[in-house]
């Protein structure tokens, strides 16, 4: 009787198990705002804020191709919790988020909720979302620090001026010369 009694209590604890497990969700992240198709676009899934602040390993690092200006990566089984994500264009295939000056990124990124800051992480608020065994849909897009806009802008900006002050002092030089010799010619 006493073995009995074991065997149905394992086997009820068995049926309750499935019900008190946590159930896996799944997230699908699609990420647009590509200036170009260089490259990858790659997904860093962090777990909670110590996750997010860096404290503890990413829950997943991923590369995926950049195919009509979209990137897209699905993850399935994710245990239910809060997580974030950080999503940037790997331009130059070198696997970093490059920040050469002031530790400002000057490769295109952005984060999960959309959320967006100039300078260093977006409050966790904004950018957390909670998976809690259902489908969650995540669409970001990618943006440029305004300051690298702005150092492109002048970058390609500069030359062209001084093409053009050239080219207009070339052009004030020749009719000046044309004037001049039109009044040699008339004397």
């Amino acid at each position: 009787m006493k073995q009995h009694l074991k065997t149905l209590a394992a086997g009820t604890a068995i049926l309750l198990l499935p019900a008190t497990a946590p159930i896996a969700g799944e997230l699908n992240v699609s990420i647009s705002g590509f200036p170009t198709g260089a490259g990858q676009a790659r997904i860093v899934l962090l777990n909670g804020e110590d996750g997010y602040r860096g404290i503890t390993v990413p829950v997943a690092i991923v590369e995926t191709e950049i195919t009509g200006g979209v990137a897209r990566w699905t993850e399935s089984g994710l245990p239910d919790g809060d997580y974030a994500l950080i999503v940037y264009q790997d331009a130059d295939g070198d696997g970093e988020l490059n920040r050469p000056v002031f530790g400002i990124p000057t490769e295109p990124y952005g984060y999960s909720n959309g959320a967006w800051t100039s300078f260093g992480l977006p409050d966790w608020q904004d950018v957390r979302f909670s998976v809690a065994g259902a489908r969650i849909e995540q669409d970001t897009r990618l943006r440029t620090n305004v300051l690298v806009t702005a150092a492109q802008v002048l970058a390609a900006g500069i030359p062209s001026l001084v093409a053009i002050f050239l080219a207009l002092a070339l052009v004030r030089r020749l009719r000046s010369r044309n004037s001049n010799i039109n009044q040699l010619s008339e004397n």
